[in-house]
């Protein structure tokens, strides 16, 4: 390297000392103190906007899908069953298949409808 690329750093060095109060200590800024418990809120809230938030909607979603159910509607399962309902217990819905198969599923397998109404 060129001797004159060690003295023009030399001079950049210099120039970027930060002043020293007359006791000679540096004192710190007020905002370094509360500067961890700002990064934990940043983080709480980034969590709670992009995670918590969302997954508590869906849920409040399929809540008010499954107490709205009735007969007729066309449902989906997680398990990719579709089938109308044909009734409605406590816990479990009994979908009508094709060629009038009947199967029994847990309300909480039920993912999406399909359509409100079936169409006759």
């Amino acid at each position: 390297m060129e001797p004159q690329f060690f003295q023009y750093l030399a001079q950049e060095r210099a120039v970027e000392q930060p002043v020293m109060p007359s006791n000679g200590k540096m004192q710190p800024s007020p905002f370094t103190a509360y500067y961890p418990l700002i990064m934990l809120l940043l983080v709480f809230a980034f969590l709670y906007f992009f995670s918590i938030r969302p997954q508590r909607k869906e849920e409040k979603r399929r809540q008010q899908m499954l107490a709205s159910l009735k007969k007729g509607d066309i449902v989906v399962t997680q398990a990719g069953i579709i089938g109308s309902v044909h009734s409605i217990k406590d816990d479990t819905v009994v979908l009508n298949l094709q060629n009038n198969a009947r199967v029994e599923v847990l309300k909480s397998t039920i993912y999406d409808l399909r359509n409100k109404q079936k169409q006759e």
